[in-house]
């Protein structure tokens, strides 16, 4: 199971992948008017060429290694599939505008990051292991936000649009994940789970005309 924590702002890890982006954006138009990159193969293969490089070279903050790790994995499992420059688009786009326009998927990844800025862990867990003895065990006396990584992945587009609820336990302050939540604009419902903490639901936006409380 993989742990992960720090002490970064949002705001901060926000700005290096806008930075990250921006890079990539850039590097590719500089090489079109060199002539090269110019059908969506060659595209692909610099980018991913590029990607590569920013990882082994270490250009950028450790902040966003789990982003180029991601588009590198994408990249080369699904080729020119991935849509790298896409994703690159969409990527500079939303760190660059303001956060409350941007997917569920970024504003939630938002309020994670501000959680971990608090001392926080956010683990990300098998279904084997979610809701056993070992894992409740293992996070029982620190804060922690815990998912299920199916429930990421067939619950969210891939535009990071919320598509049907997605659910978490916590094992730390419900008022902080509360307040994080609602801060980005997150509509989610806290139950209290005996000698286990809690299970927060996120939920898509209700449509209108229909009252959901939190």
């Amino acid at each position: 199971m993989k742990k992960s924590s720090t002490c970064l702002s949002p705001e901060q890890t926000v700005a290096d992948l806008a930075h990250l982006s921006w890079c990539a954006l850039v590097s590719l138009h500089i090489a079109r008017q060199e002539g090269k990159a110019l059908s969506p193969l060659t595209t692909h293969t610099f980018l991913l060429s590029w990607l590569a490089s920013a990882q082994k070279q270490r250009r950028f903050p450790r902040s966003v290694a789990p982003d180029i790790d991601s588009l590198l994995c994408l990249g080369r499992s699904r080729g020119t599939a991935a849509n790298l420059l896409q994703r690159l688009e969409y990527l500079y786009e939303s760190c660059s505008g303001p956060v409350r326009q941007q997917s569920e998927l970024f504003r939630l990844t938002f309020a994670i990051e501000a959680l971990k800025s608090q001392g926080w862990l956010n683990a990300v867990v098998s279904d084997e292991e979610w809701a056993t003895p070992a894992l409740q065990e293992e996070y029982a006396n620190i804060p922690a936000l815990l998912v299920r990584r199916s429930e990421l992945t067939l619950n969210f587009s891939e535009a990071g649009v919320l598509l049907n609820p997605v659910e978490f336990i916590a094992t730390g302050d419900d008022h902080a994940i509360s307040n994080e939540f609602t801060s980005q604009e997150l509509h989610h419902s806290i139950e209290a789970i005996p000698h286990a903490g809690y299970k927060i639901v996120l939920t898509p936006v209700p449509e209108a005309g229909i009252d959901m409380t939190t």
